[in-house]
């Protein structure tokens, strides 16, 4: 079953707010009963798929994932643990002096804190900790196959723009003997146990 205009119009409106009784008035349903439209289309199957199709998709358009998050909060907390000194005007020198106090953005600081701790799972059971630090260890592989992705784009960019200021990238076969190495370290290891 595919969303009718009001319905279609209904999840755009959601997303500028996230609030589901603005966006039903938005959208063009009553503003006497928006309250329970909102509830009620948001519990609707296809308009939470679409929903969430449109947040995916305007996420992938601004580059927004867990690591940007969590790079952000990490900036935050550390900006807001950083000590700033305690100014106060002196009649006789006519300029702000320091007292030698400092003060810090302790909520800030704590917020953003116990917002990495959630994500990282520093509050959850041993299970859920691990399953968390599944998690982790999946984003940081794909974010290494972004950037990696990245990196190919720049170079097939920087070849199309001037193709002889970039080398070409032969396969030496490198890659694959060294993960050969690896394969007969571990091999050993394994044999050693």
């Amino acid at each position: 079953m595919s969303l009718n205009a009001k319905q279609e119009m209904f999840c755009k409106e959601y997303l500028k707010d996230l609030n589901a009784t603005q966006a039903a008035i938005r959208a063009g349903y009553s503003e006497r009963t928006a309250y329970s439209t909102g509830q009620r289309l948001l519990k609707h199957v296809e308009i939470n798929a679409r929903v969430k199709e449109l947040k995916a998709k305007r996420a992938e358009e601004l580059e927004l994932d867990a690591y940007w998050v969590l790079k952000r909060l990490m900036d935050i907390s550390n900006r807001s643990m950083q000590a700033e000194p305690v100014l106060e005007w002196d009649e006789d020198s006519h300029s702000m002096v320091h007292r030698g106090e400092y003060k810090f953005d302790s909520v800030g600081a704590t917020k953003a804190t116990e917002l990495i701790g959630k994500h990282i799972g520093v509050f959850l059971s041993p299970r859920e900790q691990a399953l968390a630090q599944l998690r982790i260890e999946q984003m940081k592989r794909d974010i290494e196959i972004k950037e990696k992705e990245r990196d190919l784009k720049q170079l097939e960019i920087d070849r199309i723009k001037n193709p002889n200021a970039v080398e070409e990238m032969n396969d030496d076969g490198f890659i694959e003997a060294l993960n050969h190495e690896a394969a007969d370290v571990w091999d050993e290891e394994d044999r050693d146990e």
